[in-house]
């Protein structure tokens, strides 16, 4: 019997680069599962047991866990982790959160333009409906908005294609969420970002980048003044 020969390293390599670009196309998050084994193999046209080991490669690298009898879950990347970590350990104004927010967001909304599908125009129009569904219930469920809101954003930064500031602004929200009050909660306020988030979409359908990122920009520069306002406005009471 002859001896088996174990995986190149370099198609081990392949198959797990094919598995991230997967993960990225059917937009799964961390905690989501992956397609059982069987039709993950058939998807990539691998054998099996090259697919495990491209699994094996992704959980070293922190991209995937793997629980016996379970299935393979997408886990949140080891420097998103410590990202996070880090930034729950530090106490961060309110103009250094949205000053993070314009560096991230400005760029992915013109990237973005450039990138959408009508797939991704669709996604986004959904949670701008989600969004409107939640305004116009009473009284307004202001943590669902406020969920729906971050979901609006990190689905453009998704759409621009840049891992890094994806997972960067899914830890800046999460800080930002348990830093403050959502901003919506105050009279008229979920009305204008409504309207701001529905020109920041028609831009990004027109493919115009440029008017994109300006929007993004007019947008969290509104959200700042709000957000500064009020914490001062409370501070004074």
């Amino acid at each position: 019997m002859s001896a088996i020969t174990p995986l190149a390293p370099q198609r081990a390599a392949r198959i797990a680069t094919q598995l991230v670009e997967l993960i990225d196309l059917q937009k799964l998050n961390p905690g989501d599962r992956l397609p059982p084994e069987r039709q993950l193999a058939d998807l990539l046209e691998v054998s099996r047991p090259s697919l495990r080991e491209a699994l094996h490669i992704l959980q070293a690298q922190g991209l995937v866990q793997i629980k016996h009898g379970q299935g393979t879950f997408v886990q949140e990347p080891i420097v998103a982790q410590e990202l996070r970590a880090s930034m729950m350990t530090k106490t961060h104004g309110l103009n250094e959160l949205f000053d993070a927010r314009e560096v991230l967001e400005v760029p992915a909304s013109k990237w973005a333009a450039e990138k959408a599908t009508k797939e991704d125009i669709r996604l986004l129009r959904t949670t701008l409906n989600q969004i409107d569904t939640v305004t116009a219930s009473h009284p307004i469920d202001f943590d669902q908005l406020q969920l729906l809101d971050a979901k609006f954003h990190l689905t453009i930064v998704g759409v621009a294609g840049n891992r890094f500031i994806n997972q960067t602004l899914n830890v800046l929200q999460d800080v930002m969420r348990m830093s403050m009050e959502t901003t919506l909660r105050l009279p008229g306020r979920s009305e204008i970002s409504r309207s701001e988030h529905s020109e920041i979409l028609t831009a990004i359908e027109n493919g115009d980048g440029e008017l994109a990122s300006k929007l993004t920009l007019k947008h969290i520069t509104g959200a700042r003044k709000t957000a500064v306002a009020d914490a001062k406005a409370k501070e004074n009471n």
